[in-house]
């Protein structure tokens, strides 16, 4: 029942990721704390999940029930519904997960996976989690690298 806009988090780093709790890869993370740990790590970093499903697509999960779904997965960060799917469309946000860091001047410094392990096979340890990488440069002042990755999931559901 909130409303948030980037602009109320000019002089923060960002963090936008894309969700579906219906959706494997989206599961399997909230499942694996995998953003709740970096979020947890990172608690100087501003985290918002934004679901942008249609309401009148099946894989839709009404807040009430989203709200249950986050509290069995310890997500305590602002789910952002964004129904219209305006706001994916602008960050042309595809899969979920689909992740963003955004510096504290607003402009995007990382887009796309989570972590080098689309299939979930690898230990959690032996990933290349690019999002805590990004974020570690980002506020240790470096250029993050990579900048930029494919991100896997399901498709997002406009």
């Amino acid at each position: 029942g909130k409303t948030y806009a980037l602009a109320d988090f000019k002089g923060k780093a960002v963090v936008l990721e894309w969700v579906n709790p219906n959706c494997p890869f989206s599961d399997r993370h909230a499942r694996e704390h995998t953003m709740t740990e970096l979020h947890k790590k990172y608690g100087q970093v501003v985290w918002l999940g934004i679901n942008s499903t249609n309401p009148d697509h099946r894989d839709f999960l009404k807040p009430a029930d989203y709200q249950a779904y986050n509290q069995k997965n310890g997500i305590n960060y602002a789910i952002l519904y964004d129904e219209s799917g305006q706001v994916g469309h602008a960050y042309d946000a595809k899969t979920t997960p689909h992740m963003f860091i955004i510096d504290p001047q607003g402009k995007i410094v990382y887009n796309g996976a989570i972590d080098d392990d689309p299939s979930g096979r690898k230990a959690k340890a032996e990933r290349a989690n690019y999002v805590d990488g990004g974020l570690a440069a980002e506020l240790a002042g470096k250029k993050l690298d990579p900048a930029a990755t494919k991100p896997y999931g399901c498709s997002v559901k406009y």
